[in-house]
C-alpha cells in the first residue's frame, strides 16, 4: 500500500493518527490518577509521564502507590512549565534534547542484559557533552540530505535522547515500549565512522518506537511467543515478534545508510558495505520466515509488505553502488555460517 509508512519511506499519516491515540489513553489514565484535565500538547512534549502513567496500570500495589505518588509530586512541580526545553541540552539543527533528565519507570528491567555486563549507565561519561551533541547532529544531518521530510518526522517525535556511557567497537542503544519518543545511546569510540554507528541505533530505535507507539491501542501480532524460529539477527530461537521487530528497525536503518551512499552523500568503507550487504541478506531470510509463518493483523500485513518494498530499494542500493563481489561473497557466507551455528543448537529450528 502506498498511503503510509513507517519506515520512512514514503510520507506517514499513520503516526498523526496513532498519536491522537496514544494521548487519548493517556489523558484518561491521567484523569483516573490525577483527577485533572491536560492538554494534549502537554502529553506529547513529556514522555516521561508516559512511563509513569502507563506503569500506574500494572497489578502490583506498592508497585501502583509509587507510580502515583511520583505522578503527584511530578505535577506540583511541573504545574508552572510542564515542560522546559533547557537550550544549552538541545542537539544542533533539531528540536531534540540530548539530556540526563530521564525518570525511568522499568529501572530493574533490561531488554539487554549485555549492557549490565558492559558496566554501562546514564551518564556523559568522559565525553564533553558538546562532542556529544556534535557527534549526534553529524548523524541527523545523513538523514536530512537523504530525506528532508524523514528528519522532521523524526524531529516531530523523539523529544528525548538519554546518553548512555561509551561503547568501544559498536554502539549500545535501547528504548522503552511505554515510554514513547525517548531513546537512550551510547557513544561509538575505537570505530571508523562513529556517526554511522550512531545513525544506524538512531534509526533501530526510533522505528521500535513507532512499533511501539501503534501497539499501544492496536493488537498487532497474532502468532504466540513461542522461541523456535530461525532469527538471521540474534544466535538463539526466536519468536516471531522479535523477528518482525527486527527487520522493521532494520530496513528502515539500511535504507537510508545505503540511500546515502549511492546518493554521495557518505562514502561506506568496505566494512561498512559488508555490513550493509550482510544485514540486507537478513531481512531478505528474515521475510521468508515471516512469509511462511506468519500471523498477523491486516494492518500488520500492510507494514510487512511495506518491509518487503523498502528491502527490494536496498537491493537496487546495492546494484548501484556497484559493490564488489568478495565483499558479497564474504557476506553471504557470514550469514551460511549464523544459519548453520543456529540450526545446531536447536535441532527443532523452524526456518
Amino acid at each position: 500500500m502506498s498511503h503510509f509508512s513507517t519506515l520512512g519511506y514514503t510520507p506517514n499519516p499513520l503516526i498523526e493518527k496513532y498519536q491522537q491515540a496514544f494521548v487519548d489513553k493517556l489523558q484518561n489514565i491521567w484523569r483516573v490518577q490525577i483527577d485533572e484535565d491536560v492538554p494534549s500538547s502537554d502529553f506529547l512534549l513529556f514522555p516521561d509521564v508516559h512511563g509513569l502513567l502507563l506503569a500506574s496500570q500494572r497489578p502490583w500495589e506498592l508497585q501502583r502507590k509509587y507510580f502515583c505518588d511520583s505522578l503527584r509530586i511530578m505535577k506540583q512541580t511541573y504545574d508552572v512549565d510542564w515542560f522546559l526545553y533547557k537550550k544549552e541540552e538541545v542537539i544542533p539543527g533539531t528540536n531534540i534534547l540530548l539530556t540526563l533528565d530521564f525518570i525511568n519507570p522499568d529501572v530493574d528491567k533490561s531488554t539487554h542484559p549485555d549492557h549490565k555486563k558492559q558496566n554501562v549507565w546514564i551518564s556523559f561519561w568522559s565525553i564533553d557533552p558538546e562532542e556529544w551533541r556534535r557527534l549526534f547532529s553529524n548523524a541527523f544531518e545523513i538523514v536530512k540530505k537523504v530525506s528532508p521530510w524523514f528528519m522532521d518526522e523524526i524531529d516531530h517525535i523523539i523529544k528525548k535522547i538519554i546518553p548512555f556511557g561509551i561503547s568501544s567497537g559498536s554502539h549500545n542503544s535501547w528504548s522503552y515500549s511505554d515510554v514513547i519518543w525517548h531513546l537512550l545511546m551510547s557513544y561509538p569510540v575505537d570505530m571508523p565512522n562513529p556517526e554511522l554507528a550512531l545513525l544506524e541505533a538512531i534509526l533501530h530505535e526510533y522505528n521500535h518506537n513507532k512499533l511501539n507507539l501503534i501497539m499501544q491501542t492496536e493488537t498487532l501480532i497474532l502468532s504466540n511467543k513461542q522461541e523456535i524460529y530461525y532469527s538471521p539477527y540474534r544466535p538463539d530461537a526466536r519468536h516471531i515478534h522479535g523477528i518482525y521487530l527486527w527487520i522493521h528497525a532494520l530496513a528502515g536503518a539500511f535504507w537510508v545508510i545505503l540511500h546515502a551512499h549511492v546518493s554521495w552523500i557518505i562514502s561506506l568503507s568496505q566494512a561498512w558495505q559488508e555490513k550493509s550487504v550482510l544485514y540486507v541478506l537478513k531481512n531478505w531470510l528474515s521475510l521468508q520466515v515471516l512469509d511462511k509463518y506468519w500471523e498477523f493483523s491486516p494492518l500488520w500485513k500492510d507494514i510487512l509488505e511495506e518491509m518487503r518494498r523498502v528491502h527490494m530499494e536496498c537491493l537496487w542500493f546495492i546494484k548501484q553502488a556497484q559493490i564488489s563481489p568478495s565483499i558479497i561473497k564474504r557476506a553471504k557466507e557470514a550469514l551460511i555460517s549464523h544459519f548453520n551455528q543456529v540450526e545446531s543448537n536447536y535441532p527443532d529450528l523452524r526456518s
